[in-house]
């Protein structure tokens, strides 16, 4: 299968507005010959269990930068999703997404210019004496020693772009064009390396994974590739996103129509598969989403590896509305724990945030009897308080397994 893939990305790489790698567009001569062992780390990235990790590395030596980023962005939001970083912590790549990102007047400049070329703030960006009047040079660039930037749009997908962005700390010289005339070079293979891991990944997943199993599952929830791509969505996230109100797709990205939770959502994604990759990230996990006139939607984001040793970054997303009533019925809670109907149809109802005495009057029966049920319940179920009940139910095979439309018997 990686033989196929490989074969068929060099057979179709002689596109006619990039160079090939046999014949570079670019004088002095042959500067990718001097780079060949750089274009080997990259292409051995596109099946590597850790991405284009090591290339970033390899790349920050052989230019001498402080700091290398490849990530996407979306042009009108701003929204962010890292894939891979070197030489930035992931506290500080968060607090560029979330508040500095829109200030960055070298982000700004790229996002503009022609793609598939890289332009240095030294060089290129207009007005370059107003960079260290921002925000975001006095409270994100100097803070981390950084000076200057170079960055380009690799790769392109509607309003999504996928970017690089290197930086020179302090005490290192500012770009050239000769410089930049080198990593314009590069531009065609990192194209071409992103597209295949990216054609390989979605072939793993196809097969490694089975879309039927989200199905099951009465939670909406979607599997998200490593370049935070919507790979699948159960019935149930179908549903939610449904009419665009809280969740919708763009260019197979989910994005919340509020922007501030967007832009966490779309962050804890990308830190969720740089977890599966095998980075150590502390990981918020939930993410709220407002809605007018009801409770914020949850939104739960796990790392999930795909393909065993071999596999690529992957992230799950369950959504739980806390005004739904549960997807319990009596006849799973029965037959889970050995109830009574009875007892069964109690344990619902107080998963549905229902009182005793609620419960009571609906039955029109005394609260005492109500309270002998649940302690036949209590026995049954090993729960020793109400709230642990609950737990306990909402975490069983009863809540997460959908209703394939059987009779309950």
């Amino acid at each position: 299968m990686l033989d196929e893939l490989f074969a068929n990305f060099y057979l179709d790489s002689a596109m006619p507005d990039q160079a090939t790698p046999s014949t570079p567009s670019i004088t002095p001569p042959s500067p990718l010959g001097l780079l060949e062992p750089l274009l080997m780390t990259l292409y051995d990235g596109v099946t590597a269990s850790n991405g284009f990790q090591d290339f970033l590395a390899a790349f920050a030596r052989t230019f001498n930068v402080a700091a290398m980023s490849l990530f996407i962005q979306h042009r009108e939001t701003h929204e962010m999703k890292g894939l891979w970083l070197h030489g930035i912590t992931p506290e500080w790549a968060e607090r560029y997404a979330l508040n500095y990102v829109q200030d960055d007047m070298l982000a700004q400049h790229v996002m503009g210019a022609p793609i598939g070329h890289f332009y240095a703030s030294n060089l290129d960006v207009p007005q370059p004496e107003l960079i260290p009047q921002t925000s975001f040079y006095r409270e994100w660039v100097v803070p981390q020693g950084f000076a200057s930037g170079a960055g380009a749009v690799i790769l392109r997908e509607g309003a999504w772009f996928t970017q690089s962005f290197l930086l020179r700390a302090a005490g290192q010289p500012p770009y050239t064009r000769e410089e930049l005339a080198r990593l314009d070079a590069l531009v065609p293979h990192l194209q071409r390396a992103l597209q295949m891991r990216e054609r390989f990944a979605a072939l793993q997943a196809s097969r490694d994974v089975l879309a039927g199993g989200l199905d099951v599952l009465a939670m909406p929830t979607i599997l998200f590739d490593e370049h935070s791509r919507v790979a699948h969505m159960n019935r149930r996230a179908v549903q939610l996103l449904a009419d665009g109100k809280v969740l919708r797709l763009e260019a197979r990205h989910l994005v919340a129509v509020d922007g501030d939770a967007s832009r966490r959502l779309n962050f804890e994604i990308s830190n969720a598969i740089r977890v599966s990759r095998g980075e150590m990230i502390a990981l918020n996990e939930v993410v709220l989403v407002p809605r007018s006139g009801k409770m914020p939607l949850m939104l739960m984001v796990a790392p999930v590896r795909l393909g065993g040793g071999q596999g690529h970054g992957a992230a799950l997303m369950f959504a739980f509305d806390p005004q739904a009533a549960p997807g319990l019925t009596t006849g799973r809670i029965r037959k889970l724990f050995g109830l009574t109907e009875t007892e069964a149809a109690l344990a619902v109802a107080l998963c549905s945030g229902k009182t005793l005495d609620d419960v009571a009057r609906e039955r029109s029966v005394a609260p005492s009897t109500v309270k002998t049920h649940l302690k036949h319940v209590f026995s049954k179920t090993g729960a020793n308080r109400q709230t642990e009940l609950v737990s306990l139910l909402l975490a069983s095979p009863a809540y997460f397994l959908a209703d394939g439309g059987q009779a309950e018997q």
